[in-house]
């Protein structure tokens, strides 16, 4: 019997599931795409057919970290009225109290950080910092077409010095060599560069008219 769209793709969330509760408990370098066949009752060609080796598992499960941005560009794109900043604040707090509840998500990104992405031949070009960069890039378009971006700041350039700024509070509190927090030390830091682009911007066009 043919399998269903669905039928797949609720395949492929249990060997992503799977795959990540592995990764936890024995390292990634410790799991074999046998082991989580076994795990999730599929056989390994299932395992290749989905995400071709264990890489590409891991790529699957650092790839999800990016939806909330990508969805918030898209909004963004249907939505003239939201104030792109602030929008992008509420994100971002979401996701930082969501990975801060939750212990595992600390300890999944301790696996993704000891990965060196920028070496590996099936991700060239760090396809995933591409990606996340250019959905910041719509984001801050959509800030300067509100004219809620200061100059001399442009969407590209906001967007590398805003993913730098992300990368590093989250590395920070990965570690979690210090007492530092995402919530509420992070989100205070992002909501800070936030308001003052704001505020620079509004200053801005008051001189201006």
């Amino acid at each position: 019997m043919r399998r269903t769209k669905e039928q797949a793709a609720e395949t492929r969330q249990t060997i992503l599931k799977v795959a990540e509760e592995l990764f936890l408990e024995k390292g990634y370098e410790n799991v074999s795409l046998d082991e989580i066949a076994g795990a999730a009752a599929v056989t390994r060609g299932a395992v290749h057919w989905h995400f071709r080796n264990k890489q590409g598992l891991l790529f699957a499960i650092r790839d999800e970290m990016r939806l909330p941005m990508q969805d918030l560009a898209e909004r963004l794109a249907a939505d003239t009225t939201l104030a792109p900043l602030t929008a992008l604040g509420d994100v971002i707090s979401s996701t930082f109290s969501y990975l801060q509840a939750d212990p595992r998500q600390r300890r999944v990104l301790k696996v993704l950080l000891q990965v060196d992405w920028a070496s590996s031949e099936d991700d060239p070009g760090n396809t995933f910092q591409h990606q996340f960069r250019g959905s910041l890039i719509k984001i801050f378009e959509a800030a300067e077409r509100n004219e809620a971006l200061p100059a001399p700041w442009t969407p590209k350039s906001a967007a590398i010095a805003f993913s730098a700024m992300l990368n590093g509070l989250i590395n920070e509190w990965a570690r979690g060599q210090t007492d530092f927090e995402l919530v509420p030390d992070a989100t205070a830091i992002v909501r800070t560069v936030l308001d003052a682009w704001s505020t620079l911007a509004r200053s801005a066009s008051t001189v201006a008219s």
